[in-house]
């Protein structure tokens, strides 16, 4: 797995992840962004941090997980300020990848074929709006050689023309079938490009490459190669 975070002001952003093994073939990921700007989001994140932390120890289905997630924020933040999230289940047994979405932007997943395709929409407000808010996951496949890139909204409005399609995000990560470090590379080379046309945001980048057999290797199997 590779990671890139810039904070909008200083050393301080509302963009974070965490991930967590669970046995030897899954693995739980989180991605998300806290309402606001800099320093403005960063004074969010620890309250929100410690809920995920406690919940991504337990594994459960990323759905459960955000409604969880959710209700424990509920208490935590002003009317006034949200958290965009999103939270995956890889399975590396069965070769599967389990998305539920909280208002945040969707994966974009390369198949070791080539195909691309955009994961896990959203299925639910985001966190800290409503109470009893329900999300639904969605289940495709992931297998070897397969990459999935996560961002924050940072990353999609300095790079992409049309936020709902994402066609030049879907270009340069099926550009090639090189690797996710090359995958990750050449989206950064293109934020780089972009950046100079812009005030940025807060941004996070995650790329990451299954390797070896789905239903054979672990989870010690799954990184980005650079």
């Amino acid at each position: 797995m590779l990671a890139e975070c810039r904070a909008a002001e200083g050393n301080l952003g509302g963009d974070f992840f965490a991930f967590r093994l669970h046995g030897p073939h899954r693995l739980a990921l989180v991605i998300g962004d806290a309402c606001g700007r800099g320093q403005e989001g960063a004074r969010l994140l620890p309250g929100v941090l410690s809920h995920i932390e406690e919940l991504v120890v337990s594994p459960m289905r990323p759905a459960h997980l955000l409604e969880n997630l959710n209700r424990g924020l509920m208490g935590h933040l002003s009317s006034d300020r949200f958290v965009t999230g999103a939270a995956f289940e890889i399975d590396g047994q069965a070769g599967t990848l389990t998305v539920a979405n909280a208002g945040h932007v969707p994966a974009v997943v390369r198949r070791a074929s080539g195909e691309v395709r955009i994961v896990g929409r959203a299925s639910g407000p985001p966190l800290g709006i409503l109470e009893e808010a329900s999300y639904f996951d969605e289940t495709c496949e992931f297998g070897k050689g397969d990459v999935m890139v996560l961002m924050t909204d940072g990353i999609l409005e300095a790079v992409e023309t049309d936020l709902q399609g994402m066609p030049t995000l879907i270009a340069l990560v099926g550009q090639g079938l090189g690797s996710g470090g090359a995958v990750h590379r050449r989206l950064l080379a293109q934020l780089a490009a972009q950046l100079s046309k812009r005030d940025p945001d807060d941004m996070m980048l995650l790329s990451l490459e299954l390797l070896g057999h789905a239903r054979k290797s672990t989870l010690s199997g799954i990184q980005a190669v650079a």
